[in-house]
């Protein structure tokens, strides 16, 4: 983004080095908005299972299991050592996928009008929001091409980033599609709380998801600490950095843990971090960044380079003006 806006017209050319730290800041709340709303999935899934045998905690109180053994988990220095973390989360994400693909099918879909009719239009900028928090690994996938042994097998029409996004949709679009012909209007912020509570299957699927993403939560925190880290370290005793790193990799999980406990809201969080954080990550900051790469001669006949720029920024700031709009609403509303 610095070296973008240092290239684009000169009016601009005074904010780069403010740009270049706000996209950090805007990375860094989306990261710990993630880790946020993990904690909330995770203890929501579980509460229903503890409810079912009897043993009723708020969901505050769950949220406070999750805390120690989250704080033990982010104490893990190397993104080498989080892998196998990872790997077992999606093994049991595939798992738990599967399982609910078979309450989603078990009975005949019904495909009536009603569910083809847009309700109230409040609700498509929270629709947006949701589908953007769909393009979570923004972050993580920074982390990971600059960690690997070869980046340049990351990227490419055939790299594990295009492979990777590909199952993510398919996935994403199978489940969406799916799970509204099963539930309709009674959809929750997660397709997991719909299931039943009193079938063990449908436990299983929701203890087993709620696991793959405690698990995931680490390689989601990385991403956070590793950009607040490589500002402050530098600055630090070499006989402090320990202390601090310790403290900030714990600080990184009480923040979003104490945010969750304060608004515990899924569904409006989800809307909300994805509305704000990535409709400037995905969307207005790409779109800035291409505008000041191609100044000032390089647009193309009739400046089309220069339209489409426009064009993917001001629906950006749409986006991310509707969509924090109407989940502020909700979280208010909750």
């Amino acid at each position: 983004m610095r070296l973008a806006i240092q290239d684009g017209p000169p009016c601009m050319r005074w904010s780069a080095g403010f740009f270049s730290y706000f996209v950090e800041i805007v990375l860094t709340i989306w990261q710990l908005g993630i880790c946020c709303i993990y904690l909330i999935f995770c203890a929501e899934n579980i509460k229903q299972v503890c409810d079912y045998y009897g043993y009723e905690q708020s969901l505050r109180m769950h949220m406070c299991f999750q805390l120690l053994p989250q704080v033990l988990l982010n104490l893990i220095k190397t993104l080498k050592l989080l892998t196998p973390l990872s790997t077992i989360s999606n093994l049991l994400t595939i798992l738990a996928f599967i399982l609910v693909f078979f309450y989603l099918i078990e009975d005949d879909l019904v495909v009536d009008n009603d569910k083809l009719v847009i309700k109230e239009f409040l609700g498509i900028p929270i629709f947006i929001g949701i589908t953007l928090f769909a393009l979570e690994a923004v972050g993580v996938v920074l982390a990971l091409e600059y960690n690997m042994e070869h980046p340049k097998h990351f990227v490419g029409l055939f790299g594990l980033f295009n492979i990777g996004m590909v199952i993510i949709i398919v996935a994403y679009a199978l489940v969406g599609i799916f799970g509204f012909l099963k539930y309709g209007s009674t959809v929750k912020a997660s397709l997991t709380l719909n299931l039943p509570q009193d079938q063990k299957k449908a436990q299983v699927t929701k203890v087993v998801f709620a696991l793959a993403i405690f698990l995931s939560f680490p390689l989601q925190n990385f991403v956070a600490y590793n950009l607040i880290w490589r500002k402050i370290r530098k600055r630090l005793h070499d006989a402090k950095k320990m202390i601090v790193d310790y403290i900030l990799r714990i600080a990184l999980v009480v923040l979003p843990w104490a945010l969750g406990m304060a608004m515990p809201f899924l569904g409006p969080f989800i809307a909300l971090f994805g509305a704000f954080c990535l409709s400037l990550l995905a969307i207005i900051f790409p779109g800035l960044m291409s505008f000041c790469h191609w100044y000032p001669n390089l647009y193309g006949p009739c400046y089309y380079r220069l339209l489409r720029d426009l064009f993917v920024v001001i629906v950006g700031v749409v986006m991310l003006a509707a969509g924090c709009y109407t989940s502020i609403l909700e979280i208010i509303e909750s």
